[in-house]
């Protein structure tokens, strides 16, 4: 992965240069700003967080780190790296800002998360008064330490989040792949909670993803899962729809 691609610009040392126009991001578009491969150079984060100290407004650099974090499931690293991302924006870019941890919530705590959110909601706060941690390079009177990674035993532990307040955090800031996904994910793992179908089936009616109702039909039929009518009634939607052309 070529860490200096040129995805996004900014003024840095007074020299102007044009903010390209890029497609919104999510945390699941790996190949943008993230790859496995960067997994096989154990200081891969170490030269992250360097280009970052030494550029802080080029924030690709600061974006990449955010990602190799997130999917690397290293929630620490991974709120200290937004809050450097945040103190360098300084209240600028807030629909990016608001994206960014909105789409970091699944790997951060709750506490972690109501502190950026309120941060954000706040046009009064400080950016340079963002509490970081050990991990931080830009917020006011904390150092850092030398060990920049640390390895997370279980990577696929649950956060205190229930997945239908997260989906609908995604849905308000039009993240619907992502709320998407998650719906499906706890349909299947909590097929008792109807809220979580008919909001899942929401989606799926706004979003006209008739492909991604089916396939869930299927694996919901085929798992003995009890369903609420409301799946035969977007069944036949969707069937109208089909047969009008």
């Amino acid at each position: 992965m070529n860490i200096n691609t040129h995805l996004i610009t900014c003024s840095d040392e007074n020299n102007t240069q044009t903010i390209q126009q890029v497609p919104f991001f999510s945390f699941n578009r790996e190949n943008v700003l993230w790859s496995p491969d960067t997994l096989v150079y154990a200081d891969f984060l170490e030269k992250l967080v360097f280009n970052v100290a030494r550029k802080p407004k080029r924030l690709i650099t600061h974006l990449q780190r955010i990602f190799y974090c997130f999917h690397t499931h290293m929630s620490e690293q991974l709120f200290a790296a937004i809050v450097d991302f945040l103190v360098i924006l300084n209240k600028r870019g807030e629909a990016i800002s608001w994206r960014v941890v909105i789409g970091a919530k699944s790997q951060l705590s709750s506490d972690q998360f109501n502190l950026l959110k309120n941060y954000l909601k706040n046009d009064e706060s400080e950016a340079q008064l963002l509490p970081g941690n050990q991990y931080s390079i830009f917020s006011k009177g904390l150092l850092g330490v030398n060990k920049i990674v640390e390895q997370i035993n279980h990577p696929d532990e649950l956060m205190d989040y229930d997945p239908l307040d997260l989906a609908r955090d995604y849905i308000e800031y039009s993240q619907l792949e992502e709320a998407k996904q998650v719906l499906e994910k706890a349909v299947m793992n909590h097929p008792e909670r109807v809220e979580l179908q008919q909001e899942l089936l929401a989606v799926y009616q706004s979003t006209r993803d008739s492909i991604g109702f089916n396939r869930m039909l299927v694996e919901l039929s085929q798992s003995g899962i009890n369903m609420t009518d409301e799946w035969v009634q977007l069944n036949d939607y969707f069937k109208g729809r089909n047969n009008n052309g």
